[in-house]
């Protein structure tokens, strides 16, 4: 005798959240039952996402259809059933064949009638939309977060999530064991070695989760510490390689030394060339990576190109090829653009000096101001736990002052710290002086991994469009070019410093050197005030 079926599914993915437990939906399901006297034969559970076919209950349930050993299905929303058009079809066309006699939910009701059907295959179609919505926004978002430097997902190990600034820290329990693994490898250790050293001596084990972790590492986990590019500062995924924010536990050189050791070298990316400016600049048009190749024409002259990988499949990229002498005639144009020459770079230095003292004095006064207030700070709470042992206050008052000062202590200590270790703001503006000035000496006459360092130092944001190259230039280089160009137009106010004593003996140039003190000191300030600035204000593309 045909009979009804309860199915219900709950996926333990994101998508799902907002959708009733399993153990909510078999009651209302058996309650709908019982009110219309529908005798269920069997339950089917399933905790699995519906966007793919080939799910073993559901094809269970549909053999049953069509041999006949059931009547209806009951399930609390016909997306709990399907959200593929390949199983979704199949409920469609049983109910046309007359298998199966009725879909029933807390909601509606679908029969083998044209309006029934029609409305299952558009709702069958909303539940695809919303899945392929969701796929889109999360790849969506994984390319944002990785473009900006962080990892999607689980970091391996060593490292942490950080939930509140989703951000990826290093794991305080595991990260220096893991930093000795490399130690040990780098020092031509093998790896068994270096497993059992891991697990036995050190006792070391992988993080824990709700159902797997807190064992031991495994050969094969071990092998893959040992060949991820994350641990020297690169993200390696499907979307492309990108730049990691995250701090490195090991060099580059380092990465590379232990790959030679596993006699792995030329199984990771093959280095035959050494391209200055791969994995910095992307496609203007398609937003893909810029990689370099060399060729060589029949005469035997060497040639270097940049080009679009062009690796994205739903755009066809248009843009072509550009040579490298055009490449850093472009990168030089900028560098000209903020030359500083030697003599307005020795009476920056002259200017800075003066400000020198002034800039001590007050980074001391700020320096005494927090320590000060970080005493306090402790003071309070020794008083605050003074009180509790009085009985002056109950416990709830206790936990939340208590909580309101660690916070205010960590705050300041922070503060403290950044002020005691942070470069001040005359050794930034001596640094950025310094880079205008011989930026373009260093970088016509640099390695490759020099002018990679100086485009870098230059701006963010690379991107080649139509030949040209776009660059997020720095704030002060900005601020330095403009100061540059109003000097030699003349256009630059002239008004005297109030602060600084330094006079020169030719009086004609005094109204230029004003101004270029002037420019020194707009640079001095944007890094005293830089917290001020969004980050949409610390460049210009060009």
């Amino acid at each position: 005798m045909s009979q009804y079926i309860i199915y219900c599914r709950k996926s333990s993915e994101s998508e799902d959240r907002q959708v009733l437990s399993i153990e909510s939906q078999i009651n209302e399901l058996k309650e709908l039952a019982s009110r219309q006297n529908l005798k269920v034969s069997e339950i089917l559970i399933k905790s699995q996402s519906a966007k793919y076919p080939g799910r073993p209950i559901f094809n269970e349930m549909m053999n049953k259809l069509h041999k006949g050993q059931l009547k209806g299905i009951i399930c609390w929303k016909i997306d709990r059933l399907a959200r593929n058009p390949i199983d979704g079809s199949a409920l469609v066309w049983a109910l046309d064949q007359g298998k199966l006699s009725e879909i029933l939910t807390p909601h509606s009701n679908f029969k083998n009638n044209s309006n029934d059907k029609f409305l299952m295959q558009i709702e069958f179609g909303m539940a695809k939309k919303y899945v392929d919505d969701l796929s889109d926004n999360v790849r969506r978002g994984n390319k944002t977060k990785l473009e900006k430097g962080w990892l999607p997902g689980l970091p391996p190990l060593g490292y942490l999530n950080e939930p509140k600034e989703r951000t990826i820290v290093k794991d305080l329990e595991r990260f220096h064991l893991v930093r000795k693994m490399w130690e040990l490898l780098l020092q031509n250790i093998p790896p068994s070695k270096i497993l059992k050293i891991s697990n036995e001596e050190w006792d070391f084990r992988t993080r824990q989760f709700k159902k797997i972790g807190g064992k031991p590492i495994s050969n094969s986990g071990l092998y893959r510490i040992f060949g991820d590019p994350f641990y020297y500062g690169l993200i390696e995924r499907k979307e492309g390689v990108f730049q990691g924010k995250h701090a490195s536990m090991i060099t580059e050189e380092e990465f590379w030394k232990a790959q030679k050791i596993l006699g792995r070298n030329g199984k990771q990316r093959p280095k035959n060339h050494q391209f200055s400016f791969t994995g910095l600049i992307k496609c203007g048009e398609c937003g893909c990576m810029i990689t370099a190749e060399e060729k060589i024409n029949r005469y035997g002259s060497h040639y270097v190109y940049y080009r679009c990988t062009k690796k994205k499949r739903s755009h066809s990229c248009k843009q072509k090829y550009l040579n490298l002498n055009n490449l850093e005639s472009q990168i030089l144009g900028y560098l000209s653009k903020i030359q500083v020459p030697e003599r307005l770079l020795y009476l920056a230095i002259e200017y800075l000096k003066e400000e020198d003292k002034e800039e001590k004095d007050k980074h001391h006064n700020i320096q005494k101001s927090l320590e000060n207030a970080f005493i306090k700070c402790k003071k309070k709470l020794e008083n605050l736990n003074q009180m509790r042992l009085k009985d002056l206050i109950d416990d709830k008052e206790y936990i939340r002052e208590k909580k309101c000062l660690l916070k205010e202590k960590i705050r300041q200590e922070e503060s403290l710290n950044k002020t005691n270790n942070g470069e001040t703001t005359l050794e930034l503006t001596k640094k950025t002086l310094l880079f205008a000035c011989q930026g373009r000496n260093r970088f016509e006459k640099g390695l490759p991994e020099d002018k990679r360092a100086i485009l870098q130092g230059l701006g963010s944001n690379l991107f080649l469009k139509d030949k040209k190259l776009l660059i997020q230039v720095q704030k002060p280089l900005l601020i330095i070019e403009k100061g540059l160009k109003e000097i030699n137009s003349g256009k630059r106010p002239l008004e005297p410093q109030k602060r600084g004593s330094f006079k020169p003996k030719n009086r004609q140039t005094l109204p230029k050197i004003r101004s270029w003190c002037t420019v020194v000191e707009d640079v001095r300030t944007f890094y005293e005030k830089k917290g001020e600035y969004e980050i949409s204000d610390l460049g210009d593309k060009r």
